[in-house]
């Protein structure tokens, strides 16, 4: 039975951050493990520090501005999307669902899967892929989007067919078909032909919404919060970078840390029966507490990158576990922990916990603080789990 990996990320990130970290993930997995599934927990945007005033408590704060995305980031939905074509989707479903679907909702969603099955067919499409894929291989790359429990969690996630799910299922079948070519040694579409392919489907789903931001843009908000002032000092003070979301999830979190806490639980419950938690940074804490709290036969493997949960276990300040108490009988057999000597947010386990934990060390070479988020791209890193992740 292949694992699933669900990879729950630290302090300060939100969706377009996830991604391009997931996108190095991904990678990594592809690698060691290409049969591992790379599940999100993505908690930082619902869960994670937010300004309640939009910073009126910060002197001289000009307020929050959204991000757009960059090229960087819209790169890196596109390698998760190389390396499972139905993320997008399966991100969507996960969309909170606060109004009814009315009647007539739900019948616009059925004639979308209808119109999803005609694109396979679709001249327009067919004509922009010509010399390039075949009518087989744009049939199968749309038949394996319409036929995925993704997209039937995404639909039953969304009030209506809108905007984000047009363009997160014209990806799904581009990336499917991307795969495909990839598989049969074809080569896979430049860049600004899988754009107008993408654009083609969403004009045949319906089109795009007038001044609706599609999935990218509509979810970097946070991403890019900007501290505007007069003074350079101000952007150094400890009180005044507090409330950016890097300082404030980790307060958040040890203040009302219990939803991030039952989301990561929930996102657990959703992955099956092999699973391998990846966790970075506030990450790791937030899981090690759960896994304490909560007996989970599901989780074979915990893996924390980064982490601080041993220092504060050390010091007494683990929410879930005093200083001298030992980790129940119930904890994952398997707990590794990175950790590298020039990321000063990381610490040991295994001297602190004993044979519950493994160590390993990591050298970056990058100085603090890029070397916190550097371990993606150690391929020790990588090797060191390959064995624990084809088990």
């Amino acid at each position: 039975m292949s694992k699933t990996v669900l990879f729950v990320h630290g302090t300060g990130v939100r969706k377009a951050s996830y991604e391009q970290s997931a996108a190095r993930i991904a990678h990594g997995l592809k690698r060691v493990a290409p049969t591992a599934k790379l599940e999100s927990c993505l908690w930082g945007d619902e869960l994670g520090a937010k300004l309640g005033l939009n910073g009126a408590s910060i002197p001289e704060f000009s307020g929050v501005n959204a991000a757009q995305p960059s090229e960087d980031q819209v790169q890196a939905l596109w390698e998760l999307l190389g390396h499972d074509p139905l993320f997008e989707l399966r991100e969507l479903a996960l969309r909170d669902q606060r109004t009814l679907v009315s009647p007539a909702a739900q019948g616009i969603k059925v004639q979308f899967l209808e119109q999803l099955r005609l694109l396979g067919h679709d001249a327009t499409a067919l004509g922009l892929l010509e010399g390039r894929a075949s009518l087989v291989q744009w049939a199968d790359a749309t038949t394996l989007v319409a036929d995925a429990p993704a997209l039937k969690a995404a639909l039953v996630a969304a009030p209506n067919v809108d905007t984000p799910l047009r363009v997160a299922t014209a990806r799904a079948v581009v990336a499917a078909l991307q795969q495909k070519l990839d598989d049969e040694n074809m080569p896979t579409l430049r860049r600004a032909l899988r754009d107008q392919v993408v654009d083609r489907c969403v004009d045949h789903f319906g089109g795009r919404e007038l001044g609706v931001k599609d999935w990218i843009t509509s979810r970097v908000v946070g991403l890019g919060l900007r501290w505007a002032t007069t003074r350079a000092r101000r952007n150094r003070d400890s009180l005044f970078s507090a409330a950016s979301p890097t300082a404030g999830d980790v307060l958040l979190y040890q203040a009302r840390g219990a939803a991030i806490r039952a989301f990561i639980e929930q996102r657990i419950g959703d992955c099956g029966d092999n699973v391998a938690i990846l966790a970075h940074s506030l990450g790791g804490i937030a899981c090690v507490d759960v896994l304490i709290e909560c007996p989970l036969p599901a989780v074979k493997l915990l893996v924390t990158v980064g982490s601080q949960a041993p220092f504060l276990y050390e010091i007494g300040a683990l929410s879930s576990l005093p200083f001298g108490t030992p980790l129940p009988k119930h904890f994952p057999e398997r707990w590794i922990n990175f950790f590298d000597r020039n990321d000063l947010l990381s610490y040991c386990a295994q001297r602190v916990f004993g044979d519950r934990a493994v160590d390993y060390e990591i050298a970056s070479r990058q100085p603090f603080p890029q070397a916190h988020s550097a371990y993606w791209d150690e391929p020790e890193l990588w090797q060191r789990l390959k064995p624990h992740l084809l088990s």
